[in-house]
């Protein structure tokens, strides 16, 4: 969750903000919670302080002389859980360790990973076991390196790559297949003299397409059709906002161009600019609101540059956040889990991607049938976790677990749906006041051999003292 421990500079975006950890543990028909703060240097050095000393998001040219070597990171996008530990994560920078169990901050690094930065969004590979990472501007400030790489079940980096992105490109998520890892470029440029002169880290282009590049994750496999030491392939469309992808897989298709390689990607496709704070001073806010959830093709064969051919049109509805059954990551699938903006349904807030989310919609690719759930009026929803109902289940048969927001009368829950029928709870969680908006959140199986508990634990020999109003005592 996005929750700044002190007021931010004015003019942030609403991603910018301490990095704030909220876990449910469900067992044994109880539902334990724990809040805690990512214990980052950022943070560590205001406290000390007393005083807000950082300015502008991914600006330290804004930042109070005293931090600018600091790392900046807020740590407040995404947690994965990998190696044994919670990975909390800011794109800006690497990950902070945490431990799963009691939230306690361990380690800046834990991996002694390439590069200067770690994207909040890796991917699990569930045939390989390995967490593909990826990080950009990761030499430095305003840089167009990227680095990719693997890292094993023990944290091992393996598979190191570099290459060059297209511009100094704002990449917050990928696509995974078994060969290839797309990166997905953001239409926002970074300019190191902007940020000097005190402007943001990103300002939103209109110019720019939606963008993907197409990394093999070995340096040793060489795609059909591709030339020797050719490490990475680009790829563009009209100009549109992925903010997140869904899933991918490859398709052999031997006739279409000789290379037997085609890649579907689905995504969210959104026509405005999501960041006011972050677009032209020309820019009224928002924009053309229109948004929707695509696939895209993309034919290997093809040469690098081409314009990809339109997307087909998956759910015409805008949504965002999109969950499959990640145990099919890299794989077809059939169920999409999307946070939507119900058509017609009255919003408390603007009703655009990501703001104005107010159901889940659970759709079948196959036959098209969607099914809603719908949490009431006044409500905003947060990204929502699938949970397979057994290792073996088949795909898409679990639970799905999310955030409901209930502004009207300032309170959180979390709502269990079983995915035989997402129009009612089987379970809901209702808290007594209302957390931070979440960016993103996971699910973690139980941890083995766990020991320690989530919430503060009492011991089981408490006694009765025989000391209560109802007892006499005698002298």
């Amino acid at each position: 969750m996005v929750d700044p421990f002190y007021p931010l500079q004015e003019g942030n975006p609403p991603v910018e903000g301490d990095g704030n950890m909220c876990a449910f543990r469900i067992a044994a028909g109880r539902v334990d919670m724990k809040v805690r703060y990512v214990d980052t240097e950022r943070l560590r050095l205001e406290r000390a302080a007393s005083k807000r000393l950082f300015g502008l998001y991914r600006n330290p040219f804004s930042h109070h002389p005293c931090v600018r070597a600091a790392v900046d990171s807020t740590a407040n996008t995404n947690l994965v859980h990998w190696a044994g530990r919670l990975l909390a994560l800011k794109e800006s920078a690497l990950p902070y360790a945490v431990d799963p169990t009691t939230l306690e901050t361990l380690a800046y690094d834990p991996f002694s990973s390439p590069g200067k930065t770690f994207s909040a969004h890796p991917k699990v590979d569930p045939r390989t076991g390995e967490l593909v990472v990826f990080g950009y501007e990761a030499k430095g400030l305003g840089t167009r390196d990227i680095v990719v790489y693997a890292l094993d079940q023990q944290g091992a980096v393996r598979d190191e790559q570099w290459l060059t992105a297209p511009w100094p490109a704002f990449i917050h998520d990928c696509a995974l297949t078994a060969n290839f890892v797309v990166l997905v470029l953001w239409p926002y440029d970074a300019d190191v003299a902007k940020m000097e002169a005190g402007g943001q880290h990103w300002t939103y282009n209109k110019d720019r397409g939606a963008t993907f590049v197409v990394v093999p994750r070995r340096a040793g496999f060489v795609p059909p059709g591709w030339a020797a030491g050719e490490r990475h392939r680009v790829y563009h469309w009209d100009h549109a906002l992925l903010l997140h992808t869904a899933g991918a897989w490859e398709e052999e298709e031997e006739e279409a161009t000789g290379t037997g390689i085609t890649l579907r990607i689905e995504s969210s496709r959104l026509f405005y600019n999501v960041f006011p704070e972050l677009g032209a001073r020309t820019d009224k806010p928002f924009g053309n609101m229109q948004a929707d959830y695509v696939r895209w093709t993309l034919d290997l064969g093809q040469p690098d540059g081409t314009r990809l051919a339109d997307p087909e049109v998956i759910l015409d509805m805008p949504g965002e956040m999109a969950r499959i059954d990640e145990r099919f990551l890299t794989q077809p699938y059939t169920r999409l889990f999307c946070p939507v903006v119900v058509p017609g349904k009255a919003c408390p807030v603007p009703p655009v991607v990501p703001l104005g989310l107010n159901g889940y919609l659970m759709l079948d690719k196959a036959s098209g049938a969607t099914t809603l759930f719908d949490p009431g009026f006044a409500c905003t929803l947060e990204e929502p976790a699938f949970v397979p109902r057994s290792p073996d289940a088949a795909e898409g048969d679990g639970w799905l677990l999310g955030m409901v927001q209930r502004l009207d009368v300032n309170r959180s829950d979390l709502v269990v749906l079983d995915t035989n029928d997402i129009t009612k709870p089987v379970a809901v969680v209702q808290l007594p006041f209302r957390l931070k908006s979440q960016i993103h959140g996971n699910w973690v199986d139980a941890v083995p051999g766990q020991t320690k508990a989530l919430a503060r634990a009492y011991a089981d020999d408490v006694k009765v003292s025989g000391r209560g109003a109802l007892e006499t005592e005698s002298k």
